[in-house]
């Protein structure tokens, strides 16, 4: 199951995808690498620039992403990962000022920020199913 809209995990990487055949058609060929930025943009609350940077070293190395204009295929999976995360967490709260906060800040259930949870496909379905749990007045 994709907890999110593709269109709407397209927009936070600033691409365009309107089905899950296109985006894996994406993922496969590699994001451009300006999708990193995009990504970090739409995740991180504006003036914080560390967690800017500790979002797009989650994605690749700051050497990887100047040595080609497009990403490698784990990469641009990564970087769909913490897309669908950034995308659910702005449904599940509602506000995206909101949501960036929450996915940059220290959470008591995970002992780290929840983007930085999510850089792994088992942290990523914890902190989806908080946000489902958020989204749904379910207990955490």
């Amino acid at each position: 199951m994709y907890p999110v809209e593709v269109a709407q995990v397209a927009a936070t990487l600033g691409i365009n995808a309107r089905s899950m055949g296109e985006l894996m058609a994406q993922i496969e060929d590699g994001f451009p690498r300006s999708v990193v930025r995009t990504l970090s943009g739409n995740a991180v609350p504006r003036r914080d620039t560390d967690a800017r940077r500790r979002v797009e070293a989650l994605v690749a190395s700051p050497a990887t992403l100047k040595r080609g204009p497009r990403l490698s295929r784990a990469a641009s999976e990564r970087a769909e990962r913490l897309a669908r995360i950034a995308a659910l967490a702005r449904r599940a709260l509602g506000d995206t000022n909101e949501a960036k906060s929450w996915l940059t800040e220290r959470h008591p259930l995970f002992g780290q920020p929840p983007i930085e949870l999510a850089a792994t496909d088992l942290g990523a379905r914890q902190v989806e199913r908080v946000l489902l749990n958020i989204e749904y007045s379910l207990p955490l």
